[in-house]
């Protein structure tokens, strides 16, 4: 940038975002994200509720729309694909995983990333939303190991069981150990050396195009 261009102006934060869901699925999609969220609902209509998690008036506000269908998400289509928060540490995340559980919402991908340590969740509609805490104290250090040879030959990362992992956490493990990713070596998709992605599965509702390994870096972490 040239030293006499202006900088441009960026946002301060995230102040919502919205999700429109069909009539049918509106009670169970504001009572997911409810849970999901640990939110309050601000307000409540027929149509529409909005909730939220912290001091913002709200941070999602769910739409019942007649004029809407579904679509069955799948992953080769553009779009946005997953919507990632952060929590404070990996204890919240355990704890946060047990609280969901009982109220019968469970991760269908846990995973170490490298960069971060997460659990992805589908709610009633399909959407995915991503749960993670980070596994660096700073960015440059996240940088640093984005550029790593590790992380060029395993982009995508390595997948958690969570009873296991919270086994760990528990025993005394220092948080900072759990943290640090296993080398697996090479990994392009979610679907190599993975736990919960398989394809040959005939429930799996995965497609022969989405079970191709990625060629390249650009694939869902």
């Amino acid at each position: 940038m040239a030293s006499n261009e202006e900088k441009l102006i960026s946002p301060v934060e995230i102040g919502h975002f919205g999700v429109r869901t069909i009539p049918e699925h509106y009670e169970a999609m504001v009572k997911w994200h409810t849970d999901f969220f640990g939110a309050q609902v601000r307000l409540s209509t027929p149509r529409a509720t909005m909730l939220s998690y912290d001091h913002e008036h709200h941070r999602l506000v769910i739409v019942s729309d007649p004029s809407h269908r579904l679509i069955e998400k799948k992953r080769q289509a553009a779009g946005i694909y997953h919507i990632a928060f952060t929590l404070s540490s990996l204890a919240d995340l355990a704890k946060s995983y047990e609280q969901k559980k009982a109220r019968g919402i469970t991760p269908h991908w846990p995973v170490n990333h490298g960069m971060t340590t997460s659990m992805y969740y589908h709610d009633p509609d399909g959407n995915e939303f991503e749960l993670q805490v980070e596994n660096f104290k700073t960015t440059e250090d996240v940088v640093e190991f984005m550029k790593s040879a590790e992380f060029e030959q395993n982009p995508i990362g390595v997948d958690l069981k969570p009873e296991d992992w919270i086994e760990k956490l528990r025993s005394g493990i220092d948080e900072e150990e759990l943290k640090r990713r296993p080398v697996i070596g090479k990994r392009r998709s979610r679907f190599e050396n993975s736990l919960y992605f398989k394809p040959t599965d005939p429930d799996s509702n995965i497609s022969a195009e989405d079970a191709q390994p990625y060629t390249q870096y650009g694939g869902p972490v």
